[in-house]
């Protein structure tokens, strides 16, 4: 019985997995492509987007957002459904950590996913799909909030 409901809970989450992977995104005249929202993902947290056939977990700290790939280089755990702690992204799997402006795990570790550039316009995030080699530093887009 519990071979079942594993099976039944991979099949599940393939099939969401598959729904978000088709996601419609249109990139613009500089290959940026709205993603989202910046009130639309909460404080160390990530929104998941399949762009040009990779997934990228765009996480929101601080008034900052960087994009990087949802695969942890330990056991291809979803970055993006982890957070961010001590100011790293946080595998929700094993604990795994990356620093979210390059991909690179802090010292010791010598672990790195790519990155993606990102750009905040008003409250829109625009992400550029084309990967950078794991380790790339790119810097934060900063959030600028409404002045009422």
């Amino acid at each position: 019985f519990g071979m079942v409901v594993v099976l039944g809970l991979h099949l599940v989450a393939a099939q969401k997995e598959n729904a978000a992977d088709k996601s419609d995104f249109v990139a613009s005249n500089d290959g940026f492509v709205f993603v989202c929202n910046t009130e639309e993902i909460s404080n160390r947290r990530a929104r998941i987007a399949s762009l040009a056939g990779e997934r990228i977990a765009i996480f929101k700290y601080d008034g900052k957002i960087s994009a990087l790939s949802n695969v942890c280089q330990h056991q291809n755990g979803p970055l993006g459904e982890g957070k961010i702690i001590d100011g790293c992204v946080t595998c929700p799997w094993h604990g795994f950590q990356y620093l979210p402006e390059s991909g690179a795990a802090p010292a010791p570790f010598t672990e790195k996913v790519p990155t993606f550039k990102v750009k905040v316009v008003g409250n829109k995030i625009f992400v550029c799909p084309e990967a950078l080699p794991p380790g790339t530093h790119v810097p934060p887009a900063q959030i600028h909030e409404a002045k009422i």
